[in-house]
């Protein structure tokens, strides 16, 4: 017996966290509106060579990121693809399929400074 992931799973999440996105393809087009959930929460990371044997550094950085249904999209979303969330424009950073018809979408703020080898 196979489980309807899309109905089953990510609609209802969707129905209770989502929240209103746009996305608009880097090939033109349409703007398409879609249903997402955001999160902009804060990580660690690790500074390469940053261990002097004194205190930690610590340093956080934002990593917004957007979890989808796939099937919202009329075309395949791609890297350097825009999406506005809460009024703020985000450039497409990776997609990450989960294999059930949604993807953990990472973002990068400001649609218009999007370079893809800053990560």
């Amino acid at each position: 017996m196979s489980l309807d992931w899309g109905s089953l799973v990510l609609g209802p999440c969707e129905t209770i966290f989502g929240e209103p996105v746009t996305w608009q393809s880097s090939q033109g087009g349409a703007p398409v509106q879609a249903t997402g959930v955001f999160d902009e929460g804060y990580k660690g990371l690790e500074i390469i060579g940053g261990d002097d044997g004194m205190a930690p550094t610590h340093v956080t950085s934002s990593l917004p990121r957007l979890g989808v249904r796939l099937s919202q999209f009329p075309a395949a979303a791609a890297q350097g693809d825009t999406l506005v969330i809460r009024g703020i424009s985000y450039a497409i950073r990776e997609i990450q399929p989960d294999s059930h018809g949604g993807a953990r979408i990472e973002l990068n703020i400001g649609a218009t400074n999007y370079d893809p080898l800053s990560g």
